[in-house]
């Protein structure tokens, strides 16, 4: 049996951050699509003083692996943030190749699905990118979506005005496109192309009626049951699209607080990212410049673990097999 690599955060975001993890992102959601993965929904023990302990599962056997992250995520009385880490077990011999530090390769993977998904649903000219939240993740995407579309405007609205600054400046250093706080989130929104919610807001933050026809929607924040970044009035203006049809009970307060309600049903859901990429779910027609489309990033198992073998593999100079 081989040695266990183990990563740290820091030698994770050093891995990883000179390239994209979209590539590998957008394979993996094929092979789901084909039924090459299996990832099973998420599963969580909640104690009484909200401290959560969850556990997300997957198998990779083109990849020859499968592995688990274990994640805490602190109730209201806790006195640390979330924790999480990965295991990558070699499916053959069992044999556990890695244990990887979860919390940049959580930043990562998301924006990098958020990529793979503007990549596939966005109109090919999109230039207006907006960001609701003004953290790490509104960072993330900004490099990634400027990756996959021609941005030439970045709109950031933050409620706290400082950090919305200084998240902009960082956003125009990394990018080269000029990032500008916004007033509000209608006038953020106002005439974008894409959207991406990127808060911890347990209500909603977006309005349908803000949004033109057309733009793409990347709803990420709400990554909870609880949780909820969109009110009804998106969900009903969109064409819907998720990462897992099977995760998504489980895992975000946007589509399944209505659908407890009664007010939207998962049959108004027009399918899975995974089944846009291999053409077996309808997504943008080409010259379609009307729809309002909209990818509920729930978070899959089988991204960590892809993420943390590209991490693996780029801390043993090994070229990503996806």
């Amino acid at each position: 049996m081989g040695s266990t690599t183990l990563l740290s955060d820091a030698q994770v975001r050093a891995a990883l951050e000179p390239t994209s993890l979209a590539p590998a992102m957008e394979a993996l959601f094929r092979q789901l699509a084909r039924g090459e993965v299996e990832n099973l929904p998420r599963s969580a023990i909640r104690q009484e003083n909200g401290n959560i302990l969850a556990v997300m599962t997957a198998a990779l056997p083109r990849q020859g692996v499968w592995g688990c992250k274990t994640a805490v995520f602190p109730g209201p009385g806790a006195v640390d943030t979330a924790q999480s880490t990965i295991q990558v077990f070699d499916v053959d011999s069992g044999a556990l190749r890695g244990i990887v530090a979860a919390g940049y390769i959580t930043l990562a993977r998301t924006a990098a699905c958020s990529a793979v998904a503007t990549a596939a649903l966005a109109v090919p000219d999109a230039s207006v990118l907006c960001l609701l939240g003004g953290g790490e993740q509104a960072v993330a995407h900004a490099v990634e979506l400027c990756r996959v579309r021609p941005i030439r405007e970045i709109r950031v609205w933050r409620r706290d005005k400082a950090a919305c600054q200084a998240v902009c400046r960082r956003i125009s250093q990394l990018t080269g496109v000029t990032a500008a706080p916004a007033q509000g989130a209608q006038q953020a929104v106002a005439g974008a192309h894409i959207v991406c919610t990127v808060t911890t807001s347990r209500t909603p933050v977006l309005q349908g009626e803000w949004l033109s026809p057309g733009t793409h929607v990347n709803a990420v924040g709400a990554c909870g049951p609880m949780a909820r970044e969109l009110d009804l009035s998106v969900l009903r203006r969109s064409r819907v699209y998720v990462d897992s049809l099977l995760s998504m009970p489980q895992a975000t307060g946007d589509l399944l607080i209505p659908i407890q309600e009664g007010s939207y049903r998962m049959e108004d859901i027009a399918g899975e990212l995974g089944g846009v990429l291999t053409g077996s779910c309808p997504g943008r027609a080409g010259g379609d410049r009307e729809t309002i489309t909209l990818f509920e990033s729930c978070g899959l198992a089988m991204e960590d673990i892809g993420a943390a073998l590209a991490a693996l593999q780029a801390a043993e100079g090994t070229p990503f097999l996806f």
